[in-house]
């Protein structure tokens, strides 16, 4: 279930060039991962998925593009939860 296109993602960055397709669908996938460990469960597990969820995806695929060299990825995932936090399961 792609929930980022790379179309999507590329106008979100605002990259025109197609030189970093392959990065930023490898972002998109990370992102999506990032997301659905933050949240404790699949993004499939919510039909439609929430704008909010959506976002925080746009988010992270830009925040690992910006910062590819040197990302802080605890206050990344700190962000991720506090916006999250509505859909976050208790437990696995």
């Amino acid at each position: 279930m792609a929930t980022v296109t790379l179309a999507e993602a590329k106008n979100y960055l605002r990259v025109d060039s197609t030189t970093e397709d392959d990065l930023i669908t490898k972002l998109i996938g990370s992102a999506t991962t990032t997301v659905e460990n933050v949240l404790r469960q699949p993004l499939s597990a919510f039909d439609p998925l929430p704008d909010d969820i959506h976002i925080a995806i746009l988010y992270t695929i830009a925040y690992l593009y910006e910062y590819r060299e040197t990302a802080d990825f605890d206050s990344m995932i700190k962000f991720l939860r506090a916006i999250l936090a509505p859909y976050r399961k208790e437990e696995f």
